[in-house]
């Protein structure tokens, strides 16, 4: 299977620490994938009968070619994938027009800004609502994550995950040449764990959803022999399991539904606490998602 993605790689910037963060990674990940890499930076038009308006909006616009040229100065002679750097500028929500960019490249790769408590709940951020809405794949990288080779990549599954999931992770950490975890959580309280290990019909399940899970993985390992891959089952929180001794130079892999952003938040998606507590970038696929293909 090819781990070239000839539809690119796309990573929004706004000359924050963070943003550049995330241009290391998807210029890695470029790298990696043969990739183009296409840089985007935003500027939201006010909405306002203001006289003045004119004069704010190009201030805001020259902030965004600041932030692009900010990017092409970071990379300097580097041409990621072996190929020239596309930088664009576009008016418009970060998370909305990194959405529909979504639509025709492999991956989006945007920084994670730290929130407080209340924000974490009610204001969310870019890469909430962009890993919540974003029809493709998506890369979340916090700051201090490094773009090297990561340590190991784990990637969560469920019984009813699309292939995508797997196949993403196994391309991965075939590409970047690194063990694989595959996990699996199940039991999420004391109680149910416990009357899961007196029900024999509930034990009986819970082995033939082990045996499922080995199959499925057996049939990733035969087209991707060269990844080194270790099945964990563990039973407690889906999201403190995933995080479990993870650090900055690892790689998470969590499969999305899309969903309306803020309901996401209100509601803890999986997708959504895991990226916005992981010290390590999270890859988060959509049904469907091109990175697997």
């Amino acid at each position: 299977m090819s781990t070239t993605w000839y539809r690119g790689v796309v990573v929004g910037v706004d000359g924050s620490k963070e943003s550049l963060t995330a241009l290391d990674w998807a210029a890695r990940a470029a790298d990696l994938h043969a990739a183009r890499l296409t840089v985007v930076a935003t500027y939201s038009l006010p909405i306002t009968p203001d006289p003045g308006i004119g004069d704010l909006i190009g201030e805001i616009r020259d902030e965004a070619h600041q932030a692009a040229e900010t990017a092409r100065a970071r990379l300097g002679d580097h041409r990621p994938g072996d190929r020239d750097v596309e930088l664009v500028v576009l008016p418009g929500n970060a998370a909305g027009v990194l959405s529909e960019r979504s639509e025709t490249c492999d991956l989006v790769v945007v920084g994670r800004r730290g929130l407080g408590t209340f924000d974490r709940v009610l204001l969310g951020s870019t890469s909430s609502a962009l890993a919540a809405t974003a029809p493709g794949v998506v890369a979340v990288v916090p700051a201090g994550a490094t773009s090297d080779t990561p340590r190991r990549i784990r990637v969560g599954v469920a019984r009813d995950d699309e292939p995508d999931v797997l196949g993403t992770a196994f391309a991965e950490a075939d590409a970047r040449g690194c063990p694989l975890e595959v996990l699996h959580v199940t039991g999420t309280d004391p109680l149910g764990s416990a009357l899961l290990d007196l029900d024999p019909v509930a034990a009986s399940w819970h082995e033939a959803a082990q045996a499922d899970l080995a199959d499925r993985v057996d049939t990733w390992s035969q087209k991707y022999p060269r990844v080194s891959c270790s099945i964990v089952v563990r039973r407690g929180d889906v999201v403190d399991a995933l995080l479990h001794d993870m650090a900055p130079d690892d790689l998470v892999v969590v499969g999305g539904r899309r969903h309306q952003p803020f309901l996401g938040r209100v509601l803890r998606s999986v997708p959504d606490a895991v990226l916005r507590a992981a010290p390590c970038p999270v890859l988060v696929v959509h049904a469907h998602g091109t990175a697997a293909r």
